[in-house]
């Protein structure tokens, strides 16, 4: 699985604190291995969201990539979906 990042995600990534950025990094490399963590989104079909503290990682599966769209706490990242 080829892994992608947005630029959304990119600077969401470097304001995240330490335990964050070591938990992601680990879900990442689950993702080159299994492309299905978290729970799916019910309004976006093949995004998916892990709750990391009161934030949300949020990432899309698309074919053979998995597209990491950002990490933002939840009231913005379901706003962020409907855009």
């Amino acid at each position: 699985m080829e892994i992608f990042s947005t630029s959304e995600f990119d600077k969401d990534f470097k304001k995240a604190d330490k335990e964050a950025v070591k938990r992601i990094r680990y879900l990442i490399t689950e993702l080159k291995t299994s492309n299905y963590l978290g729970k799916e989104l019910a309004h976006a079909k093949r995004t998916y969201s892990i709750r990391i503290g009161n934030k949300r990682f949020v990432y899309r599966v698309e074919n053979d990539k998995v597209i990491l769209l950002f990490f933002k706490s939840r009231e913005n990242v379901y706003d962020y979906l409907r855009e």
